[in-house]
């Protein structure tokens, strides 16, 4: 089931708004939806109809639309339906001048409850707070109906489905509608003409003549004569009959198909504008995959560049060290110049033998020289 506030489709000049509330009070029916929904009623508008499926909800939500419905009541006639109404629909459906009940709707009020989490002082406010929607909701009943607040307090501690009946014998509701019942049947028919969507044809047709009156006298001359004028009758009424049905179904058809239309034209504004809503998400999700998008590509490079500086990084690090092995390895192989044989022997800590197997040519050198000077003497 569809849930929610609607106001149905009504034409510019039109004299009558319908409105279904159906859904939980708070939750599918919403207090600015619908205070949005009355406030944008044209002043031309004389009767609105609330059409009322709903088992309750939220208090402060329920006592906006009071309030709202109230105010509303001030320039032109409100009327409830109910169907079903329990809780604080209840309260929606009293605050409506006029209110009527379905020959099998359902009726209940009850005592306001809610759920409470904490010490003994917050259970205590709560309490308080329950009593006093209590006491506040009894008030509204005993002023809508005509009865005592002490009555209506008794009524919503036993929490109970009230029938039809008793809800109009307690003041709830003015009437109880039944589509089956032949009077109730001659008011749509009445509100159907009003509006003008009752065959023309059906509307022109004579009503049928009553039955002669009992007490009226018939001698046995004109009874041959009554009784062909009762044939005649009886033919004329079966046509008359027939016509009817004929109009009804006609009528009937026309409505089917307006209400189809209507239904089509509703629906397809609906699907138009989920369509719209589609294509802007997608429009959306387009936009942010396409930054998506350069926010990668970006990243991409970023970590390419990173990886290519690294590897430069690398290559630099691996030739300074290699040139600091290369250096390491020279200063290890360093040593100074031996020249003389005296720096050899110094250098082999005085041990000739040592000094003459690892610097031969130091040696050489030396007894050249000893040879020279001996020569030279």
């Amino acid at each position: 089931m569809k849930q929610g506030v609607f106001m149905r489709a009504m034409a510019s000049d039109a004299a009558e708004v319908v409105i279904d509330v159906i859904g939980v009070i708070g939750w599918e029916v919403v207090y600015q939806n619908l205070r949005d929904m009355l406030r944008s009623i044209p002043e031309t508008v004389k009767r609105v109809v609330f059409d009322i499926y709903s088992p309750g909800g939220d208090v402060w939500e329920g006592n906006g639309i009071v309030q709202e419905i109230g105010e509303l009541g001030k320039r032109c006639e409100t009327v409830a339906r109910v169907q079903v109404a329990a809780s604080m629909a209840t309260l929606i459906a009293v605050a409506c001048n006029k209110r009527t009940i379905a020959s099998n709707g359902r009726f209940l009020i009850h005592n306001a409850w809610t759920e409470t989490i904490g010490d003994a002082t917050a259970h205590e406010k709560s309490a308080k707070t329950l009593r006093d929607a209590e006491q506040e909701a009894a008030r509204f009943y005993a002023e809508r109906t005509g009865a005592t607040p002490e009555a209506m307090l008794a009524i919503m501690a036993q929490e109970r489905w009230m029938m039809p009946d008793e809800t109009k014998a307690l003041g709830f509701v003015q009437e109880i509608c039944d589509p089956f019942k032949p009077e109730d049947f001659a008011e749509v028919k009445q509100e159907i003409q009003a509006a003008g969507k009752w065959p023309k044809s059906l509307a022109d047709m004579p009503a049928q003549e009553g039955m002669k009156d009992e007490d009226s006298t018939d001698d046995g001359a004109g009874s041959d004569a009554a009784k062909g004028a009762s044939d005649s009758s009886d033919s004329a009424n079966a046509a008359h009959g027939a016509a009817l049905k004929v109009e009804y179904e006609r009528g009937k058809l026309d409505g089917i198909a307006e209400g189809s239309a209507r239904a089509v034209a509703e629906y397809g504004d609906q699907i138009g504008k989920v369509k719209q809503a589609l294509a802007d998400a997608d429009k959306i999700a387009r936009a942010h995959q396409s930054e998506k998008d350069k926010l990668a590509a970006q990243l991409a490079a970023a970590l390419k560049a990173g990886d290519d500086r690294a590897a430069a990084l690398r290559e630099q690090l691996e030739a300074a060290t290699a040139k600091l092995k290369q250096f390491v390895s020279g200063a290890l192989a360093f040593s100074p110049a031996i020249e003389t044989w005296q720096e050899a022997l110094t250098a082999c800590g005085g041990d000739y033998a040592t000094a003459a197997a690892k610097y031969p040519q130091v040696l050489e050198m030396y007894r050249a020289a000893q040879r020279q000077k001996g020569m030279a003497k």
